[in-house]
Order: C-alpha cells, then sequence, then structure tokens
C-alpha cells in the first residue's frame, strides 16, 4: 500500500516538469502554431487582426461603462473614476486571459482528434498553444497598462512584479486546461459546463465590484475561490503600485501550483489513451 502510494506520489511531483520540458523541447512548432492561431482566426476577413484586438475592447467599454457610468462604481475613499476604470482594467485583461485560455485548452484535443489519431506528437502543445496565444493577445494591453502606471504613475515595482504573476497565471491556466482538456477526451460535455462556469465565475469574482462591498459570510467564501487572489493581486498592483496583502500573493501561488501540478498528473497519466478514444 505505501509503496502504490509513494509511486503515485512520484508520478505527481514528475509529471509538471515533464509537461514543461516537451513544451521548452517543442517551443518552436509552439511559438509557429501560436502565430497560426492568432492570424488564422480571422484570416480572409476584411479586418484582419483588427478583430482580434477590438472584440476585447468593446467588452471592457461595455463593462466600464455600465459598471461606472450607470452603477456609479467608486473605488476607495474618494476614488475617482479613473481609479476605478484602472480597477476593473485591471480585473478584466487577467479574466479574459484565464477565461479563453480555459475554453480554448478544453476543446483543444477534441477538435484535433484527427491530427493525434494520425500523429505522434506531444499533445501538451495542443493545450499550451490554447492557453499562450491569449496571452499574447490581451498581454499587450497588460503591458501598456504598465508602462502607464509607470511613467505617470511612478509606480516602477510593477515592472518586476507582473512577469512574476504572469507565469504563475499561466501555470495557473495550463493546470486547468490539462485537466479540463483529459476530461473532454472520455466526457465531451464538459466543453459545454466550462462555457457556462466562465460566464457564472466572472460574477462571483470581485472583478467588476469591489470586496468590500459583499457581505461577510461572502468575503469568507472567496478564499475558496482560486480565481479571487490572481485577480485581486493585478488589482492592488495596478491601484497601489505594490501587494499590500502579502497573503494574497502566497494564496495565488498556492493555487496556481496546485492546479498546475494536479492538472499535468491527470493529464499525462490519461494522454496515451486520447488517441483510443478521439
Amino acid at each position: 500500500m505505501n509503496q502504490h502510494y509513494t509511486r503515485h506520489l512520484k508520478e505527481l511531483l514528475r509529471a509538471p516538469f515533464e509537461v514543461l520540458r516537451n513544451l521548452f523541447f517543442y517551443r518552436h512548432m509552439l511559438v509557429q502554431m501560436i502565430s497560426i492561431e492568432i492570424k488564422g482566426r480571422f484570416a480572409g476577413s476584411f479586418g484582419g487582426l483588427f478583430w482580434h484586438f477590438i472584440h476585447p475592447v468593446l467588452m471592457l467599454l461595455v463593462y466600464l461603462f455600465v459598471f461606472i457610468y450607470i452603477f456609479k462604481l467608486r473605488i476607495g475613499a474618494g476614488g475617482g473614476t479613473w481609479a476605478s476604470a484602472i480597477y476593473i482594467m485591471a480585473g478584466l485583461f487577467p479574466w479574459f486571459i484565464v477565461a479563453e485560455g480555459l475554453l480554448r485548452g478544453t476543446s483543444s484535443l477534441v477538435e484535433n482528434a484527427g491530427l493525434i489519431q494520425k500523429t505522434a506528437f506531444p499533445t501538451e502543445i495542443l493545450i499550451g498553444k490554447a492557453v499562450l496565444a491569449p496571452v499574447v493577445s490581451y498581454g499587450i494591453a497588460i503591458v501598456l497598462l504598465t508602462a502607464y502606471k509607470a511613467v505617470f504613475g511612478g509606480y516602477v515595482k510593477i515592472i518586476l512584479l507582473l512577469p512574476v504573476i504572469m507565469f504563475f497565471q499561466i501555470l495557473f491556466t495550463l493546470g486547468l486546461a490539462f485537466f479540463t482538456a483529459a476530461v473532454s477526451v472520455f466526457f465531451r460535455d464538459i466543453i459545454q459546463m466550462i462555457q457556462i462556469l466562465i460566464n457564472f465565475w466572472i460574477y462571483v469574482t470581485p472583478i467588476l465590484y469591489p470586496m468590500n462591498m459583499l457581505p461577510d459570510w461572502a468575503k469568507k467564501l472567496m478564499f475558496l475561490n482560486p480565481l479571487y487572489p490572481l485577480v485581486a493581486v493585478y488589482q492592488s498592483l495596478f491601484l497601489n503600485g505594490t501587494i499590500e496583502i502579502s497573503y494574497l500573493l502566497f494564496l495565488m501561488i498556492f493555487w496556481s501550483l496546485a492546479f498546475f501540478f494536479l492538472g499535468s498528473f491527470f493529464f499525462i497519466k490519461l494522454k496515451y489513451e486520447f488517441a483510443d478514444w478521439l
């Protein structure tokens, strides 16, 4: 019995490094697939890549208009309109990355069933492409917001902390996507379930409203929401130039590593059965 648990523990600890090794070894293929994914999504359309960027911008403008000008959302004591807009943008941009990466990652194996059945290659690449493509797209907006706060707000720490936060965000999204993608091979309905979860998740996370608007019981439950510390770290960083509540950073790292280790372990255990079930 002890040997059984020891073997699974070793596999759990080894799986994330195997995944990262494959992603690194096939990095050139991964970069090429990400480029094709971004360019090919709107190939043949008149606007081209313009539509890739205009959609999240329009969604952002709608959220800003509704929550700031209609609901009169104000962040902090005496917080103005611009501070509230920064708060919403700081939550929405990373949310877009997680939501799109998780949704596309979940369906990536099913959508590429023919490729998996006919070609021998590490299927981790498909998940990596789905998760990293939104990072490239929406990451541009985060970099621009970072540059603005660093130059005009004097928040130079953002430049140093942002790569660390984005790294753990990628691990978090990869872990979720590895798990859901593996499940989708055997249970296709999970793709629709994830779509429902994403539509629900944004409203139960303090992205469009501050944490202090919630009742006490909801604040306590929020620490069970793995997305909350990630969003809260981004919001604190862009509003204050630093991470004011240090335990949120540790909680973000914990959730990121936990999901990445468990998702990688689950994916590696099942990956050799994908071709038979797709």
